[in-house]
């Protein structure tokens, strides 16, 4: 019966995807959660070539990843949430990275 947690854990992600709104292209890679601390850490990713720049409206390729960073989010219940993610970085066609 080692099937059933892979199942559990693919819906775990796949729900928490939807749950948050991620747009195609982001979507959830793994939910860890801590019983005792009472806190659920999710960790986000992007795959997407190419990004929109927010301020030119420009479509660029992506660079690069920036490190992990961690962002608070609302409760799950009464566990902290926490979303993780390497944010994309851009390259414009400038030669600029965002």
């Amino acid at each position: 019966m080692e099937f059933l947690p892979l199942v559990k854990n693919m819906f775990t992600e796949g729900l928490f995807t939807k749950l948050l709104q991620l747009e195609d292209g982001w979507f959830v890679e793994s939910v860890e959660t801590d019983f005792k601390q009472e806190e659920i850490y999710i960790q986000i990713e992007c795959v997407l070539d190419e990004l929109e720049d927010a301020e030119t409206g420009e479509l660029c390729r992506v660079y690069d990843h920036a490190p992990s960073r961690e962002w608070r989010h609302l409760d799950t219940m009464q566990y902290k949430t926490f979303l993780r993610c390497k944010l994309p970085r851009i390259t414009t066609s400038s030669g600029k990275v965002k």
